[in-house]
């Protein structure tokens, strides 16, 4: 195979690289030692290579080499036996001390390359257990434990090794099989990794894959944000970086990461004719698993560059077009669907007879057809134009382009709709095990939001996680669908890393929960309890009347062996406190959960200072748990402790950005700290979530009227207005603030005053002056609205009538507007007289009727007015002026008479002379 000379795309002061079978080894200058181990033979890289990628072609093997045994193994899929043959498991395996620099004192003294062979037999057990199948009898496995250890029922899930694979308080889920054999890889391919020295070519590449499946291998918080280890991404980026200058020439050095999405595919183009065709299908490859790899940790916005790369090193032509089809039996006229026309450019290329398998024992249980649904199995297009088969590269990125699709989008019908094309492209073939599961398996996630294609789907599902398995079971009830059509291991594992396929816990989880949704909970339970999903099967139980059961199923898995999360799951049958501080001791100070679950308890039971101190553990031990940090604020609060409280809702909102109580709760910090500014964003972002939240639109109404937000204060009281006359159940609603209201109209006429009187200068033109004027105008014809609608549904409220009056004065509306709404409040006010405070409203009243007289009384003495309008004004006046000193007369009979009145009511009385 021809090297590929990298070299020349870098400037001279870039690290050196070489290249092996195809793969860029990147060794920086100041690190390359002397001693640098000889690179094996370029035959047995290759060998390596096609084994790792299934596109590349397989060369023969070469029993002159030193590893062609090993590699034999490897292809064959006897991984057992590799490591049985080779003393370096059993030095590792029998060290009590797995720390770094034992493993390095261990491995330093075996072959590099025989230690990364057998790295890889030790995950590819792992694989093989978790997430291919067919599954290894404990039997077999203990057999070739005792051989390597010397000891009889090694434990492969110790807790241990669980211990020592959690990271940042996640602890790995505890239904994964043999994970001593992940344990025992990782700690390999970690020490090499570590090294600058080796020449092997595939060291990142595996590297890369073994953090991936590290990452679905940690029970990480399911909810809102989608889970993510930051731990674990500080470990994958730089290896991303280090492949990522191998796929994508010239590119940025000193962002490598953040500048490949603005890489172009031109540049691929001009040097894609300079490759072999295992060189470009190598650099798809890879590039294909740094995409699926930035994917899973959430890079999404990385992800589809590199699934370009990929596309534009394999020669992929694709593109989504639409024909006419049909899609049910009975449908009489095409019309337009969606279809993926897709071809390959590199054809595949011819195994190697002596690694061959048998074709038939390639495909993955058959796809299940339903014959009495209405709905076509496929899309009958009115134009059959057959298209020619993909390689397995090309299916794999197929499937990529449809998981960017399904990440990018929200979960809806339109949605499934975009990735149906791509998964019908992918099914037309069959020649790739891994892949037409995956394929199968997204269709089955889609049709089951479809009624009609929900049960199918369904047992799609259960199809899939039976061919895990070499048992009987309902969907391959014959030995011979079980075992003598079963593909070999080897063969299964094929492309798994060019994928998105869930480990076997995943799949079982998903069905568990699909039966759980459809009310078969006892079903759902069964599942669970397989994959020791405590929480889960108790809730299973407790829906299905069966929580004496939930208790029976932990208390045996306790006596078999105390774990955290049993203690945990006991704690939430029982709602002992007790279980959960076992749990928490148990794990070393590593279950996040056990530690929240007793200061929830805590919570419950109004010791706020113990939960405080409680969460402010757990939050520290797993910092990706908004439900922990939502605690902790709560009680932060409560406890005045506001700087805490404010870096908890902050951590909630930062993980779960559609958390309404979170976002009002940052904003009620900020209001109690005086910060109107920062409280304002945070309330708008809690109503954009939830807008029927009364309590958050009274804290924003203040806000805005503390930063001189008019408008958005009047719509903030519109909006409460309807919450109250449109919901009779939010009576606890208070009633209009005649405060706010009164400061809404004062400051939206002082505005336009300001508007109005405001010189023209330099930095304020003759436009500008206008636009303000015209806004301000605005805002005080919305207040005048406000006004009307609140008179509306709080007629008996006598500040909104003389509010009304200042507003039509200010206004200089007629005087008829001023005495229609004072009347109104003094009819309101007499109504009021001698239900207490007598002498306030006695002054009220007086001051009302003085304002009201005097404005008839400037009508009657008006020039120009017609005489009957004056002669009604000063009747109204006189009628006024008669009906409250007779009120006033009786109020005042017996306490002295006229010479006990107040002066507003003398003032009133001296009207009498010029209306009588």
């Amino acid at each position: 195979m021809a090297t590929i000379d990298a070299s020349a795309a870098y400037d001279s002061d870039s690290s050196e690289e070489f290249i092996l079978g195809g793969v860029t080894s990147i060794v920086m200058e100041d690190d390359t030692p002397s001693d640098t181990p000889p690179p094996p033979p370029p035959t047995t890289t290759k060998r390596l290579e096609s084994l790792i990628f299934s596109s590349l072609p397989v060369p023969p093997s070469d029993p002159s080499t030193p590893y062609d045994s090993l590699i034999n193994d490897l292809a064959n899929g006897a991984y057992l036996k590799m490591l049985t043959s080779n003393p370096l498991p059993s030095l590792l395996l029998s060290s009590s001390n797995d720390s770094s620099s034992n493993d390095s004192e261990i491995l330093s003294n075996h072959d590099p390359f025989t230690s990364f062979l057998i790295g890889i037999a030790a995950f590819n057990i792992y694989l093989q257990s978790n997430y291919t199948g067919p599954s290894i009898e404990m039997e077999v496995i203990q057999e070739a434990l005792k051989k390597i250890t010397g000891e009889e029922d090694v434990d492969t899930n110790s807790l241990s090794t669980q211990n020592a694979l959690s990271v940042s308080g996640d602890l790995v889920t505890p239904c994964a099989s043999n994970l001593l054999f992940f344990h025992l890889s990782h700690r390999i391919l970690s020490h090499l990794s570590s090294l600058n020295n080796l020449p092997f070519s595939t060291l990142p590449v595996w590297r890369l894959r073994s953090l991936r499946c590290h990452f679905e291998l940690l029970q990480l918080d399911s909810q809102p944000p989608p889970p993510f280890s930051p731990s674990l991404w500080k470990l994958v980026s730089p290896v991303v970086d280090k492949l990522t200058k191998v796929v994508a020439p010239t590119i940025d050095r000193g962002n490598v990461v953040g500048t490949v999405k603005h890489f172009s595919s031109e540049i691929v183009d001009s040097v894609k004719g300079n490759k072999t065709k295992e060189e470009r299908r190598f650099l798809a490859n890879v590039s294909l698993e740094i995409g699926l790899c930035c994917q899973m940790f959430e890079q999404h916005n990385l992800g589809k560059p590199y699934f370009n790369l990929a596309s534009k090193w394999s020669g992929l032509q694709w593109h989504v077009t639409g024909r006419y089809g049909k899609k049910t039996k009975f449908q009489q006229n095409a019309i337009a669907q969606m279809v993926v026309l897709a071809e390959s450019e590199l054809q595949e290329t011819k195994v190697d007879e002596s690694m061959k398998v048998v074709e038939d024992a390639t495909s993955p249980s058959t796809a299940i057809h339903d014959e009495h649904n209405h709905l076509l199995e496929r899309t009958a297009f009115s134009a059959d134009e057959s298209q020619k088969p993909l390689t397995k590269l090309d299916q794999s990125i197929l499937l990529a382009f449809c998981l960017d699709v399904k990440n990018d989008n929200p979960a809806d019908g339109l949605t499934a709709e975009q990735m149906s094309p791509f998964l019908e492209r992918v099914l037309m073939s069959h020649d790739s095990w891994m892949i037409y599961s995956t394929a199968l398996l997204e269709r089955a996630w889609l049709e089951c939001e479809s009624t009609n294609r929900r049960e199918r789907a369904i047992i799609q599902i259960q199809a899939l996680v039976d061919q895990h398995t070499n048992r009987l079971t309902i969907t391959q009830s014959t030995y011979k669908a079980a075992v003598e059509d079963s593909a070999p291991p080897q063969v299964r594992l094929e492309n798994v890393h060019g994928i998105v396929y869930p480990p076997r816990w995943g799949i079982k989880k998903d069905l568990g929960e699909r039966y759980a949704k459809m009310g078969v909970v006892s079903t759902a339970a069964e599942i669970f309890e397989e994959i020791h999903l405590w929480d889960e099967v108790v809730e299973c139980l407790k829906h299905a009347g069966k929580k004496d059961r939930a208790k029976a199923i932990v208390e045996e898995r306790l006596k078999e062996r105390e774990t955290p999360r049993m203690w945990a799951a006991m704690g939430d049958i029982t709602d002992d406190m007790q279980y959960y501080v076992k749990a928490w001791e148990l794990s070393g100070g590593k279950y996040a959960r056990a530690k929240a679950a007793i200061g929830r308890m805590e919570f419950d039971k109004g010791n706020l200072r113990a939960c405080y101190d409680h969460m402010i553990i757990a939050t520290d031990v797993k910092p990706l748990t908004p439900s922990a940090w939502f605690l902790l604020g709560t009680c932060s609060m409560r406890l005045d402790e506001w700087g805490t409280a404010l870096k908890a809702f902050s951590n909630v909102v930062t993980q779960r950005p559609d958390d309404c109580d979170a976002w009002a709760n940052v904003a009620a910090i900020h209001i109690h700290n005086k910060a109107p500014g920062s409280a304002y964003p945070a309330l708008n972002e809690s109503l954009k979530q939830r807008r029927n939240n009364w309590r958050v639109w009274i804290n924003k109404l203040y806000v805005c009227m503390d930063l001189g937000k008019i408008d958005e204060a009047i719509q903030a009281l519109h909006t409460l207005i309807d919450f109250k006359t449109q919901n009779n159940s939010m009576k606890e609603i208070p009633d209009v603030d005649d405060k706010v209201v009164k400061n809404i109209i004062f400051t939206a006429l002082k505005d336009l005053q300001e508007a109005n009187s405001a010189e023209v200068s330099t930095d304020f033109s003759e436009q500008t002056k206008t636009a303000t004027i015209d806004s301000k105008s605005k805002t005080l014809k919305r207040a005048g609205e406000l006004l009307g609608r609140i008179s509306s549904v709080t007629r008996s409220e006598p500040w909104v009538w003389e509010l009304y009056a200042y507003y039509y004065e200010r206004l200089n509306k007629p005087s008829h507007y001023i005495i229609e709404a004072l009347m109104k409040l003094h009819r309101l006010l007499v109504n009021r007289w001698g239900n207490g405070e007598e002498e306030k409203i006695v002054e009220r009243v007086c001051k009302v009727s003085v304002k009201v007289i005097s404005l008839h009384l400037e009508i009657v003495n008006k020039e120009g007015e017609d005489e009957a309008t004056k002669y009604e004004a000063k009747t109204k006046a006189a009628m006024l002026w008669r009906s409250l000193m007779k009120k006033v007369e009786k109020a005042f009979e017996f306490r002295g008479g006229e010479e006990a009145y107040p002066e507003c009511v003398k003032e009133v009385a001296s009207f009498g002379q010029v209306l009588m």
